[in-house]
């Protein structure tokens, strides 16, 4: 099983998302949905796509974007990433 995806903000962005502390891992699907939720949005794909600005995140675990599963697979995936938040803090 391929861990999940994790994002932290970086300390520089901190102004730009309120409520997410810099240097916290957080399960990536979980911060996507967050802040999609947060974001106006016009459905497109690219909108949704770009969510997590790469510029302002930390990536780690997990697969990159562009090498997710597809289909079933990928479905099981973001439910057990859906169900957990934030990761505690890095030193």
């Amino acid at each position: 099983m391929t861990p999940r995806r994790e994002a932290r903000l970086k300390t520089a962005f901190a102004d730009v998302y309120p409520g997410l502390q810099p240097g916290v891992w957080y399960s990536a699907a979980w911060l996507s949905a967050r802040q999609l939720a947060r974001t106006p949005c016009d459905g497109a794909a690219t909108s949704i796509a770009d969510v997590l600005n790469e510029e302002h995140f930390e990536f780690r675990g997990g697969r990159p974007r562009g090498l997710r599963p597809s289909g079933a697979d990928a479905s099981d995936h973001e439910a057990a990433d859906r169900s957990r938040g934030p990761r505690g803090s890095a030193s």
